[in-house]
């Protein structure tokens, strides 16, 4: 179990670049899913298997696929986002890093010992050690090392997730990037990287992809040694993988599917930190704490609205909204009516949201001067026809029955989230 805040972050840039419908169609683009997994990803303290976030990136990328969408701008997006505005899981954040707070506030290189805490955090990843490698003048290469279990396969194209994640990690406490984070080896063989969008052959030691020789088949050893890496198992040393020479780019999303000098079907997952030495901050935590008290008032709420929206469509309910400013009404997002149809439907979702009630007579909206302004000349039958015309488009949800003389009864037929804003 790893915590969500990979995932959550990846949802939060869901629900603020697409509508809800979309991302509906991105959840039931699996073959099955459980609603409870989405509350997980939401929650603070959400834990999650290895094997979701696998699904769940999985699905995500093939999605992206579908739609021509470049996972790298997507992610890219992401995190200027993230920089720019303080709409980030700043709590579990913040209380991963809390045992470790007065080291960052004496240490001489503040990248240096957020890369090094990465593991003790266990922040999104799973048995993950890091190797320090050799300094190069006033350049570090260092060394994230992650070793998946079999029933805990990583998602075809998870490690280029991991790294972007691992490359801006300074950010949240209010330092640059890493200069540079690179895969040097995946567990996973170039054929399931691929996932289908390309064919593998292999000729005695030569690798091509689409008829095009970009690689070869060496022992791990030879990873190790292009990177100087020490590794004790000289069994884990001799096992065959597939060094590729040049990258292989996606000809529909322009996405790079197999990276240059990356060791595919390796024994474990490497991935090279570069970055210049010496950075330090004056005020490293400014930035989670800022975002905790902001999120306590405007910063949270649109996003916490969307996720219930989410929510709502995901368990057979339907989210309704009257917005005062134009006096108008949506269902799931989509504009429904306005005006004065718009306020009769407020008042009953009012009574109904409150009581549960759900006979009415027409004499209750006709003393309403909302509704009828000229008590001589009410009008409201007409009023009312307009309204039922507008439900007849949300039919499945809700309706209003004409059931007897002078009033009528409204007919829910799913759970209705109401609000006013």
């Amino acid at each position: 179990m790893v915590t969500n805040i990979l995932l959550r972050m990846v949802h939060i840039e869901m629900l603020s670049s697409y509508q809800t419908r979309d991302i509906m169609d991105f959840i039931h683009s699996f073959d099955k899913y459980d609603s409870s997994e989405w509350d997980q990803i939401w929650f603070e303290e959400g834990q999650l298997p290895i094997s979701t976030h696998r699904i769940w990136i999985d699905g995500l990328v093939r999605w992206f696929n579908i739609r021509g969408i470049n996972t790298t701008k997507f992610l890219d997006t992401m995190v200027k986002r993230l920089e720019k505005s303080e709409i980030i899981p700043a709590r579990p954040i913040l209380r991963s890093y809390l045992g470790f707070v007065s080291q960052f506030y004496t240490c001489s290189d503040i990248r240096e010992l957020c890369l090094q805490l990465l593991p003790k955090r266990q922040a999104f990843l799973s048995n993950a050690t890091v190797i320090k490698g050799k300094d190069k003048g006033a350049t570090r290469n260092d060394f994230v090392v992650m070793k998946c279990k079999d029933e805990e396969r990583l998602a075809t194209n998870y490690m280029p997730w991991i790294n972007f994640i691992i490359q801006n990690s300074p950010i949240f406490l209010n330092a640059p990037a890493f200069e540079d984070v690179s895969l040097c080896a995946s567990q996973n063989s170039a054929v399931l990287t691929l996932d289908g969008r390309a064919t593998v052959d292999i000729d005695g030691k030569i690798v091509s992809v689409n008829g095009k020789a970009i690689g070869e088949v060496v022992p791990f050893a030879d990873c190790l040694k292009r990177n100087e890496i020490s590794w004790d198992n000289d069994y884990e040393q001799t096992m065959e993988c597939v060094h590729i020479k040049e990258n292989f780019v996606d000809e529909k999303t322009g996405v790079t599917l197999l990276y240059k000098d990356c060791y595919y079907g390796a024994p474990v997952n490497i991935s090279n930190v570069t970055y210049k030495t010496g950075v330090k901050v004056e005020d490293p935590m400014a930035k989670l704490l800022s975002s905790v008290v902001r999120q306590e008032f405007d910063v949270w709420k649109p996003l916490q609205h969307a996720h219930e929206d989410l929510l709502g469509a995901l368990n057979d309910s339907v989210s309704v909204i009257y917005y005062k400013s134009d006096d108008s009404i949506s269902v799931n997002t989509k504009h429904l009516m306005r005006n004065v149809p718009a306020r009769i439907l407020r008042n009953i979702l009012r009574e109904y949201s409150t009581t549960g009630r759900e006979e009415y007579e027409n004499r209750e909206f006709k003393r309403d001067p909302e509704i009828c302004m000229d008590p001589l000349r009410p009008n409201f039958e007409s009023r009312l026809n307009r309204v039922v015309a507008h439900l007849e488009k949300v039919a499945g949800f809700f309706e209003i029955e004409r059931h007897c003389r002078g009033g009528f009864r409204f007919v829910p037929k799913c759970r209705i989230n109401f609000r006013e804003e």
